[in-house]
């Protein structure tokens, strides 16, 4: 090395000395010739200074000597600790930090998958070369893109970003895609290229899309629709898990019939209307694997269910909200037909202006020996007080024989309203864990929450009740929370800790 830091520049030239006594043009010319090697010499010199001054870092400082793969593993932990940081923003700084870290980087596709854009009529460009330069590192794809453009935008407005979307290198690696806040129809055009798309996102509803076939799909298995509307919709049969949200009836029937193998099936919509047709379809709908069924307004699930001949024989978790519309007496005889694998049962927003409790104790009754877990939850406070009181046996009943639902583990009872009257929550809530003998026999958890307005101000209860209530608890296996907070019992209130 010490030969390669030996400089002959500096031995002095003699015939340089004549340049100013004999200007001919040879000499000119040989003056040039040296200065420019001079000024190349001068540049690998600082080449040379830079190397050797990289190299004595990396002998004296710990950052340097660590391993390419933990570096590696270092960067990915560092990525995922904060999400609320728009990816891959974060692995773009760590990429410029040094010639190494930005190797590092580049060499780790992890760090490459998730793109999230900000898609405005300015930054179109911005996101197509975003998506190009994670399409070149990453081994797949997990896009989300915002469109915050103006409405009335044309289509060349979303030319650029949908040519890097269409392009071979992020069609072949993309497995999960967003579409948030009103995508374009050509995004939505083009869903049917990205052949290893596992996972859907589409929200927002600013334009109707035309007829969309997915049924080409193999990988997709979960997908997502909030208020986006389709003339008409096909979806392969591999789709696993399927989220609607303000979706009618009338579109999402025909879906389920596409996906057979359903697992997980959430439809909720903000409002009830009956139809002025009664649903009519052909063939029953069979969905033998489904699990998981969450359905609102319940009135259209009933609807749908006596339609279609529904058969959900392996059926663990269901949750019906809202009873606008609901008709208890179907809704009564499907609960008493439902499956006998039923585990867990929901029923949330139930208000009910002219329901007898022999309906809800006929409600509560149906014959399923494996439910065990049951939530009535943001009831009004009336219906509230009606189901515990369907769910009390009499005081000439039997507490173990004559209880309904008789191997519940667990029960979430709760209301909210605004109407400060002096509802007996505590004495029915006494009443109930008394005879119906919770946690005598076997571990219980019993959520309550009885709420008077958006901050979970939980109603009072009279000093003897609780008391009497404590020392119940005391002396059985029973967990009680409010609000699903561990309960603190003081001489008149039950409530849970606020979260900080």
């Amino acid at each position: 090395m010490a030969s390669q830091m030996f400089c002959h520049f500096l031995d002095l030239d003699n015939v340089a000395l004549d340049t100013f006594i004999n200007k001919s043009a040879e000499r000119v010319a040989h003056i040039n010739e040296q200065l420019h090697h001079l000024d190349q010499h001068i540049s690998n010199l600082i080449e040379l200074r830079s190397a050797l001054l990289h190299r004595s870092n990396q002998l004296t400082s710990p950052i340097y000597i660590v391993p390419h793969e933990v570096l590696s593993y270092i960067f990915c932990f560092a990525n995922e600790l904060e999400q609320s940081i728009t990816q891959p923003q974060k692995a773009m700084v760590l990429s410029a930090v040094s010639r190494r870290w930005r190797q590092v980087a580049l060499s780790t596709p992890k760090l490459w998958e998730r793109v999230e854009c900000q898609c405005t009529w300015k930054q179109h460009r911005n996101t197509s070369l975003l998506i190009q330069h994670c399409a070149l590192y990453a081994s797949s794809l997990d896009i989300s893109l915002f469109n915050q453009s103006d409405p009335d935008s044309g289509e060349e407005t979303f030319d650029t970003t949908t040519a890097v979307l269409y392009s071979s290198n992020v069609t072949g690696k993309l497995k999960s895609l967003e579409l948030l806040y009103g995508p374009p129809p050509q995004w939505i055009r083009l869903i049917p290229s990205f052949l290893r798309l596992e996972d859907l996102t589409i929200e927002g509803g600013r334009h109707h899309h035309p007829n969309v076939d997915l049924g080409s799909l193999p990988f997709l298995s979960r997908v997502h629709l909030s208020s986006a509307a389709f003339k008409s919709l096909i979806l392969p049969p591999s789709v696993l898990m399927l989220h609607l949200e303000g979706q009618s009836t009338r579109h999402s029937v025909p879906l389920l019939y596409n996906c057979p193998r359903l697992v997980e099936f959430t439809s909720q919509s903000n409002s009830y209307s009956k139809s002025p047709r009664p649903i009519s379809l052909s063939r029953p709908l069979v969905l033998d694997s489904l699990k998981t069924l969450v359905w609102s307004p319940a009135q259209t699930f009933v609807e749908v269910a006596s339609a279609t001949e529904l058969k959900i024989p392996v059926i663990e978790n269901l949750e019906l909200g809202d009873s606008r519309g609901l008709e208890l007496a179907p809704f009564i005889t499907f609960c008493h037909q439902i499956s006998p694998s039923l585990e867990s049962l929901t029923l949330k927003y139930f208000r009910f202006t002219t329901c007898s409790i022999a309906s809800l104790q006929n409600l509560f009754k149906f014959p399923n020996p494996t439910l065990r877990m049951l939530s009535l939850t943001d009831w009004s406070h009336t219906s509230i007080l009606d189901a515990i009181r369907a769910l009390t046996p009499g005081e000439e009943e039997d507490g173990y024989r004559n209880r309904c639902l008789p191997n519940l583990e667990y029960l979430s009872i709760g209301s909210f309203g605004s109407d400060y009257m002096p509802y007996p929550f505590d004495s029915k809530v006494v009443d109930l864990v008394k005879r119906r003998r919770i946690g005598e026999d076997s571990p219980f958890h019993f959520n309550f929450s009885f709420a008077w307005d958006d901050s979970g101000s939980q109603a009072t209860w009279e000093r003897g009740l609780i008391r009497e209530f404590k020392e119940f608890v005391a002396n059985r296996q029973m967990e009680v929370t409010v609000r699903g907070r561990k309960a603190e019992l003081e001489d008149r209130l039950i409530r849970s800790p606020r979260l900080e």
